[in-house]
């Protein structure tokens, strides 16, 4: 069977430049895993586009590094060979479930028992002037656009229960900000039944020198919006290394390992 593939108008030709950087930080394992597709593959690209992916294992559960692996591997693999027909937001969807399954599927392996080991996934895509994302946990996606810099995707932590109690008056702002469990994530791959997958229901247009940003929690935990926009003035291999680097410069006590991926869209 030979399979079709769209003609290309030159209009629908886009430039995407990436970089990516990543640390052990100063703990004993590596648990944030990135990956890309083939930016040069011109024939998947036409229609698949151009995919980054960052996770972050959960270290409060066992084998968070391998659940890491694990979900950007199958969810590489499964959104890469989709097919000319499907959509990008359906391959994205069917992507995110396949790598829940896998972690699942590894955890009853290993543990007999799902829930117990876990990662975050965060999907950026783009395709064509548009970009589509999906993200589980708290690993951030930001919009770097005309000096601003926006977080696109919420965080699945206890802290939004909290302030939903502080909204109806039952608890006040002080205690939530400091709970204990406020950080605690509420979503994740690795549960049994896949959690809320955040997402953007509608493509979003990108516009000319615009910057995606996808970054786990040991980059934004220790860098202010100021200081991420001063290294996304640089080129993407450039600002991702600047942003590691910037964060190990903190020196900050039991610094958490460190993911930066940057796409820059040009028209």
């Amino acid at each position: 069977m030979v399979r079709k593939v769209p003609h290309i108008l030159k209009s629908e030709l886009v430039r995407v430049r990436q970089g990516y950087a990543s640390h052990l930080g100063l703990r004993s394992e590596q648990q944030d895993v990135f990956a890309l597709s083939d930016f040069s593959d011109a024939e998947f690209v036409s229609h698949g586009g151009y995919l980054a992916l960052v996770a972050d294992g959960i270290g409060g559960l066992q084998y968070g590094a391998e659940a890491a692996g694990i979900a950007t591997t199958r969810f590489m693999a499964d959104y890469t060979t989709k097919s000319v027909e499907q959509s990008v937001d359906d391959a994205l969807d069917q992507a995110m479930i396949e790598a829940n399954n896998a972690v699942c599927n590894t955890a009853r392996y290993l543990l007999n028992c799902p829930g117990r080991m876990g990662t975050t996934l965060l999907a950026a895509l783009i395709y064509r002037e548009k970009f589509h994302w999906r993200s589980v946990g708290d690993s951030h996606l930001y919009l770097c656009r005309g000096g601003g810099l926006t977080q696109l995707n919420p965080d699945q932590i206890f802290a939004r229960q909290l302030q939903i109690l502080v909204s109806a008056g039952i608890i006040n702002q002080s205690y939530a900000d400091k709970h204990p469990q406020r950080y605690a994530l509420e979503g994740y791959l690795g549960l049994e039944s896949l959690p809320a997958v955040e997402r953007n229901w509608q493509a979003m247009p990108l516009c000319d020198g615009d910057k995606l940003l996808l970054c786990t929690d040991g980059v934004y935990g220790v860098l202010s919006a100021v200081d991420m926009l001063a290294c996304l003035r640089l080129e993407p291999k450039s600002a991702a290394q600047r942003l590691c680097d910037t964060v190990l410069l903190r020196a900050q006590p039991n610094q958490d390992n460190l993911t930066a991926v940057v796409l820059a869209y040009q028209m």
